[in-house]
Order: structure tokens, then C-alpha cells, then sequence
């Protein structure tokens, strides 16, 4: 049960993601099956091949993000339906996927330094420390984002979301 819940909160980051699309954005965006795990792909291979931690979550975060905004671009530049956008990434994303981790299906990283290394080797993992640790950083995830959501562009973004004309009669681009 405790690992169920220490992956739960590993995936509720994923979930604000989907949040913000979804219901902020008002933007149908399927792209986060495929950009989670082109992130956790990248960091994966990056981790196998000896790059430190810290620059191979921040290379699997740009890769992410580079895939969110290959949807955004088909959208607007190329006048495709932001589902249909999320979907043709999503699929794409499948294949670039394998080839990131060099045609295979999986990268095993158990013997490979990762953030929970220290929780594996103090035998924290699968306690109830780790999902207090977890929780943590998804609450701290959340506020950051309830945050950026009062800020003048979270509150254009919120704007955008609601009415789209509206908020750029009102100058917001």
C-alpha cells in the first residue's frame, strides 16, 4: 500500500500539469502520455551513460517541455485542433521514445545513482518518511502553482482560458 502511494504522488505532478491544460487553459492536450515518459526516457539514458543527476532530471524536464511545445506549435501555427495536436505528438512521442532509450523497452536503473538513491540506501524507500517526503514536494509543486495562477500572467492565462476573445479584446496576447 505505501508504494501505491509514493507513486501516486510521484504521478500527481503530472496531474497539475493536466490541471492546468485542461481546466485553466480550457485546451484539450493529450501530450502528457507521451512527454512524461519522453522525460523519464531522457533522464534514464542520461543516468545509464554517467551524467550527474541534477543535469539529467533538468535535460528530461527541457525534453518534456520540448514536446508540449511541439503541440502548441502545431496548433497555432499550423491551425490543427488542440486535441488533434496532443494526439499526433502523443503518438510520435511513442516512437521517439524508444529510440532515446536505443530500441529497447526498458533502462534499468537499479544499480544507478537517482534522486531516491538516498532513500534506497537508508532503506527509507517504501516508508511512510518517503510519502511524507513525496507529499511534501507535491504540496510545495501545488503552492507554487497556486502562486503563479495570482500573478498578472497566471491570471492572463486564466483569462485566456475562460474567454479567449474576451481576453484578447483586452490586449492579452
Amino acid at each position: 500500500m505505501i508504494i501505491a502511494l509514493e507513486i501516486g504522488l510521484l504521478y500527481a505532478i503530472m496531474a497539475l500539469g493536466v490541471y492546468l491544460t485542461y481546466r485553466v487553459l480550457d485546451f484539450p492536450d493529450l501530450t502528457v502520455d507521451g512527454s512524461f515518459t519522453t522525460g523519464a526516457a531522457t533522464c534514464a539514458i542520461l543516468l545509464v551513460n554517467g551524467v550527474p543527476v541534477w543535469a539529467a532530471m533538468i535535460a528530461g524536464m527541457a525534453a518534456g517541455m520540448l514536446a508540449g511545445a511541439i503541440t502548441g506549435l502545431l496548433h497555432v501555427w499550423g491551425n490543427i485542433n488542440p486535441l488533434l495536436a496532443g494526439i499526433l505528438t502523443q503518438i510520435a512521442l511513442y516512437s521517439i521514445n524508444l529510440r532515446i532509450m536505443g530500441n529497447r523497452a526498458n533502462v534499468p536503473l537499479l544499480r544507478e545513482d537517482t534522486l531516491f538513491t538516498w532513500f534506497r540506501d537508508n532503506g527509507y524507500l517504501k516508508t511512510w518518511l518517503s510519502v511524507g517526503a513525496f507529499a511534501l514536494v507535491v504540496a510545495l509543486a501545488g503552492l507554487i502553482l497556486y502562486w503563479f495562477l495570482g500573478t498578472s500572467y497566471g491570471l492572463s492565462l486564466r483569462a485566456t482560458g475562460d474567454n479567449e476573445l474576451m481576453a484578447r479584446s483586452q490586449g492579452i496576447n
